[in-house]
């Protein structure tokens, strides 16, 4: 895995948890209600879809477990390739990232900025039996999917895996189910648990194969 993209992953992410938390959670999420952008069908549509064919409205656990099966039979029978133990990876990385978020859910008691928003008292939204803070959604996506785009050896690679999660986490805070800053955690706990298991596992995982430069003949 790329740990440099990880950890440029996770930089932007404690950034954006930083931003959200110092005021523009509550500004996003007042823009969002008062701009008439909450709920739109497009975005509850698609992300409907995508929870379903996930596996996501079934149970948390579903897709990690079918690609940690997945992942293990393969390295048995192919035991010198590099996906496989990448899928091994992104399973143990989403399972990480999903038992941190029901830990985290269950602590802070967060709620949600529709019932926030309901009610109008924004001095009391911490600690009060929400489940807000951090986002299950992004917890899932990010778990999963950033590990492998990480593993990836081309950019728009990488892009095309992350478009998944980032349209999930722009979803919830459009839902009105999330903050910025609860998408942002959980997005940042996946990455430094990609980045940790990079790190200790760099020599389980074998190099991605260095792509080919073009030849002098074509540079000219």
């Amino acid at each position: 895995m790329n740990r440099r993209f990880l950890a440029w992953i996770a930089a932007c992410f404690a950034v954006l948890l930083a931003v959200g938390l110092l005021g523009a959670d509550r500004s996003l999420a007042q823009w969002v209600r008062a701009g008439g952008y909450e709920n739109l069908p497009a975005l509850t549509a698609t992300l409907n879809t995508l929870d379903t064919l996930s596996g996501l409205h079934v149970w948390y656990w579903l897709a990690g477990c079918i690609t940690l099966a997945f992942g293990l039979i393969a390295t048995q029978v192919a035991r010198n390739a590099r996906w496989p133990r990448v899928l091994v990876m992104a399973a143990l990385v989403q399972f990480a990232t999903i038992g941190s978020m029901i830990l985290g859910k269950g602590l802070f008691g967060r709620l949600r900025p529709a019932e926030v928003l309901a009610s109008g008292d924004w001095s009391q939204i911490w600690f009060t039996g929400g489940g807000s803070f951090p986002s299950g959604h992004s917890s899932f996506y990010f778990g999963l999917l950033l590990p492998i785009a990480a593993a990836c050896p081309l950019w728009w690679q990488r892009l095309l895996l992350l478009t998944i999660p980032l349209f999930a986490i722009i979803a919830r805070i459009d839902m009105a189910k999330h903050f910025l800053s609860d998408v942002s955690l959980s997005a940042l706990l996946a990455a430094l648990y990609a980045l940790l298991l990079a790190t200790l596992l760099r020599h389980w995982l074998p190099h991605a194969p260095a792509q080919p430069r073009p030849s002098q003949s074509a540079r000219a």
